[in-house]
């Protein structure tokens, strides 16, 4: 006699894996795969951005102007020119005059407003979106042991280093109105924002406090610092946007560039005030798992131990009829019968 299909070992696996991905789906998130970029038929690099803040999730597509990326490439920058900037100069890189930076800016700041931040959750915002660009040393995408990346190129390249990433936070934060400076611990480049009475690690210039900002690690907040950092010395430098790279836009492009913003609403992970249906259905489903797993939870009939001659011994741990002055056992299922019985009375077989 077969299984029933629920007491089937495969069949419960499937529908708890079902369930588990059913459940799963309201907080899987996609990540980024880095690719090489090829402008589309329009003539533009989209790039898709998905990051968490706050218990929302964004995606993010931009379309960046191929015209506007040729404009900060090798060709209209030399490798040999950025490659000789020193970190004190990196104001190069902090392209706070380019249109294209200046609206994504906008857009981020009127998130950061709808969603009724404060300056600290604003900076925090931003710079989880920062984080969300894929972290690589530069001469494992360029031929250059450092490789800074002007923030366009960062946005299409869609990867970086601690300076690309920091090039790229400090140039939105200087839109946005923040005092910005970059902070120099050993091997590696963050940034400082602006802030009175913050909790955690800060630096003084020019008799300004500044809340140290990890752009690479995912997770990290203003005024966080990575342990690895902890009694570090580090260096400050003050930005100077007048020394900033300005492309001649008019020679690769007749039209200023426009980005293409296309935000998908942020999807709360906190749904039972967000998704009250969602997490009802999530409750359902685990109810019925449980229901099912309840029901048939009973243990599959085993067969008795063989005994040395091959037949099988009764299994003593069935209940006896306490009612019968003796009881026959079946030897094909184990099961308790009068004493009388010729055939079993649950498998049916011949016993007596």
């Amino acid at each position: 006699m077969s299984k029933p299909l629920l007491n089937r070992k495969p069949v419960k696996l499937l529908i708890i894996f079902t369930l588990a991905i059913i459940i799963s789906l309201p907080i899987i998130q996609p990540f980024g795969v880095v690719t090489a970029q090829t402008p589309d038929q329009s003539q533009n690099y989209n790039t898709d951005f998905a990051w968490n803040y706050g218990g929302n999730y964004w995606n993010w597509n931009l379309s960046i102007p191929a015209t506007l990326y040729a404009a900060y490439d090798s060709t209209a920058v030399p490798d040999s020119v950025r490659t000789q900037i020193g970190l004190a100069d990196f104001g190069y890189f902090t392209t706070t005059q380019d249109n294209y930076m200046q609206t994504l800016a906008d857009k981020l700041n009127e998130t950061a407003a709808q969603r009724g931040y404060s300056s600290i959750d604003e900076v925090n915002f931003v710079l989880a979106f920062v984080q969300s660009i894929p972290y690589a040393f530069d001469n494992a995408s360029t031929s250059y042991q450092d490789y800074p990346r002007f923030p366009v190129e960062t946005l299409v390249d869609n990867i970086g280093d601690c300076k690309s990433h920091s090039i790229f936070f400090a140039t939105l934060m200087l839109i946005l109105g923040y005092g910005t400076v970059f902070i120099n611990p050993p091997d590696h480049l963050a940034v400082g924002i602006e802030g009175n009475n913050l909790q955690g690690t800060y630096v003084t210039c020019n008799n300004q406090t500044y809340y140290y900002c990890e752009t690479t690690g995912v997770g990290f907040t203003i005024g966080e610092l990575p342990q690895q950092f902890t009694g570090q010395t580090v260096n400050v430098y003050p930005i100077d946007e007048s020394e900033q790279y300005v492309p001649n836009l008019h020679a690769t492009s007749s039209s200023e560039p426009n980005p293409s913003i296309q935000p998908v609403q942020p999807i709360s992970l906190n749904l039972i005030s967000n998704e009250p249906i969602l997490f009802t259905l999530i409750i359902l489903a685990i109810v019925v798992s449980i229901a099912i797993t309840v029901k048939t939870a009973g243990k599959p009939r085993q067969k008795s131990p063989l005994n040395q001659t091959g037949s099988q011994e009764p299994n003593s741990s069935k209940p006896v009829d306490e009612n019968l002055e003796s009881n026959k056992y079946c030897i094909y299922c184990g099961s308790s019968n009068k004493s009388f019985a010729v055939y079993c009375e649950k498998c049916g077989k011949k016993i007596g």
